[in-house]
């Protein structure tokens, strides 16, 4: 088939253009390792997210999962409770620790972790082939048409992938960014939609699944304060004004029954997934 458009090669020229997403590339596990005890403050209560994401999943209480890009669990803990196997590979030591703690917590010992890049990951070696493979927002590969082969090589029934529909956040979380990074810099935080990697895919022969729901994001917090410091850490470590941040989240931020401060974002999300059984 003739292809007017090289996907992947578009996706990694968008990729170099963006200097936090080649610094990401240079150190992953530095990067993700300062920001894991922020990170997994703010993804704690993403309880909703999680439900309807665990829901597009089909699977079978014998399978063996891996999750790449696990970060702190938020879907390894809840799939060992599931499943007959968990692997959870991430770069980032730090966002594994806590991940190890709340397994523990959860009395859950089917589970390995595996602390390496995808793009250095040897199938055969490093991960065998695993039931069902999954990738949650953790597709920020310069190469992305490597790394969804390998994905679908580590499968042997079926992979689904959840990817951004449109702006990478909701259109009241890009305010925000656009106020603090400016136009150029709030789109170089994010990367293209699911579209580059339904397209990838297609290029490479695999037909993939597409379903778009809005997905609900919850955050809680006990303090405007401390949301804004929460998301300072994560998203501009060493920013000095923060009056923009403030005064977004003394915006959404809402009183629940408990004091705490909590905030709903609703992203527009895509599940792209594709079996192996039935070519």
């Amino acid at each position: 088939m003739y292809r007017i458009i090289d996907w992947n090669e578009l996706w990694k020229a968008i990729h170099v253009s963006s200097p936090g997403r080649t610094a990401k590339d240079r150190e992953p596990a530095a990067v993700w390792d300062k920001k894991a005890a922020s990170y997994q403050r703010a993804t704690r209560d993403e309880r909703k997210a999680t439900k309807r994401d665990l829901a597009f999943l089909e699977l079978r209480p014998e399978d063996t999962v891996l999750d790449m890009g696990a970060g702190t669990g938020r879907l390894a803990v809840p799939l060992a409770g599931r499943v007959a196997h968990v692997t959870a590979l991430d770069p980032s030591g730090g966002m594994l620790g806590i991940l190890r703690e709340r397994m523990e917590r959860e009395g859950r010992s089917n589970y390995s972790c595996v602390q390496m890049r995808w793009e250095d990951v040897e199938l055969g070696r490093d991960i065998k082939p695993h039931d069902v493979v999954i990738a949650a927002y953790s597709l920020g590969f310069y190469d992305l048409g490597a790394a969804l082969t390998k994905l679908d090589a580590a499968a042997r029934r079926s992979v689904t992938l959840f990817w951004h529909a449109g702006e990478w956040r909701g259109p009241d979380e890009m305010v925000l960014y656009r106020a603090v990074f400016g136009e150029e810099g709030a789109r170089q935080k994010g990367y293209p939609d699911y579209l580059s990697a339904v397209n990838i895919l297609h290029d490479a022969g695999i037909y993939a699944d597409v379903r778009i729901y809005p997905a609900i994001w919850e955050s809680s917090y006990t303090s405007v304060d401390e949301a804004v410091q929460n998301w300072v850490t994560m998203h501009n470590p060493g920013q000095e004004d923060v009056a923009p941040v403030n005064a977004f989240f003394s915006r959404v931020l809402s009183r629940d029954s408990s004091g705490n401060y909590t905030h709903t974002a609703v992203r527009r999300t895509a599940v792209i997934s594709w079996s192996k059984e039935n070519p």
